[in-house]
């Protein structure tokens, strides 16, 4: 689903309790990306908003403004495998689903 160019709606399920990588992008090609996130699990909800950097080696990324009902649904992390820039995840629960808007800005 492309709103536009560049902007790109995401969305993954997860079915276990272990870090997954939700998305990726070809690090030659994206040096940044913002992520508006929101999850859902049964009745809960989480929304969070991520911004992420790379210099084709290392990453660097900020999570800021989140809001749930209840607890949180997961946490966030990020790194360079294999050519490819990784939003990671680890659930809170078994299933839950994540829809990213996608804002990623070439290099």
């Amino acid at each position: 689903n492309t709103v536009n160019s560049y902007i790109t709606l995401v969305t993954y399920t997860t079915s276990g309790l272990t870090q997954v990588a939700i998305d990726t992008l070809t690090a030659t090609t994206y040096r940044s990306v913002n992520y508006e996130v929101t999850m859902t699990s049964g009745k809960s909800y989480h929304s969070t908003d991520i911004k992420l950097i790379h210099d084709g080696a290392s990453t660097w990324m900020t999570q800021y403004s989140d809001i749930y009902t209840g607890s949180s649904l997961g946490t966030f992390s990020s790194d360079i495998s294999g050519g490819s820039l990784r939003l990671l995840f680890t659930p809170t629960n078994s299933s839950t689903t994540v829809k990213m808007l996608r804002k990623p800005i070439p290099v």
